[in-house]
């Protein structure tokens, strides 16, 4: 693995395990074992670090989106993918890390928000549009509507004051919205779709 790798690795784990904020250049470079000297030849500062690792991240999702998309047999299985995805990043997340990026790092913000419209959002609208068509989804509902709702909830989750995690986790808060949005879409078809590929035995 080249330096800048090792380097963009490090961070991240530090940055998910405390926060941004809490992470210092020093802690980074102790935790490689290599000098402060060494890192500033890639970033020239802290915020840039942040910048180039958000932009590498980001670039990885969008990937993931692209490889779900060829792997899921139907719009439902899509969204269980998607799930499982983000269900094993966030189980490393202390989510303090979203609040540090918002407050300090605008410029990161900024990507991650870009991704969301030009990637996430117009991936959720497909995924809808196809799921009324095949008949998963309710075929009244309004598609953007839907999507942007879908999205209001990850910026609820990540960037909003609405929960503590104390009772609930945060990987245990982002599935059960996930399940309030996805059954609450769903028709008849989907719903029992989603039990199958979940195990769930409902009586009829």
């Amino acid at each position: 693995m080249e330096p800048q790798e090792k380097i963009l690795k490090s961070s991240l784990e530090l940055f998910f395990k405390y926060g941004i904020k809490r992470v210092t250049m020093d802690d980074i470079a102790k935790e490689l074992g290599m000098s402060k000297k060494t890192i500033y030849q890639f970033y020239k500062e802290k915020d840039d670090l942040i910048n180039q690792l958000c932009e590498v991240e980001m670039l990885k999702q969008e990937k993931i989106f692209q490889e779900v998309l060829v792997q899921s047999m139907d719009p439902i299985h899509e969204i269980i993918l998607i799930s499982n995805n983000l269900k094993q990043m966030m189980q490393h997340i202390n989510p303090v890390f979203f609040e540090d990026l918002q407050k300090f790092h605008p410029n990161a913000f900024k990507q991650i928000q870009k991704f969301k419209e030009e990637c996430a959002y117009k991936d959720i609208l497909r995924n809808i549009k196809k799921g009324k068509e095949e008949g998963y989804y309710q075929a009244d509902i309004d598609d953007e509507f839907v999507a942007r709702y879908r999205m209001s909830q990850m910026d609820m989750l990540m960037f909003g004051n609405y929960f503590s995690y104390e009772k609930i986790s945060f990987t245990q808060s982002h599935q059960l919205l996930l399940d309030m949005f996805v059954y609450g879409i769903c028709t008849l078809k989907g719903h029992r779709l989603i039990n199958e590929y979940k195990n769930i035995h409902e009586p009829e």
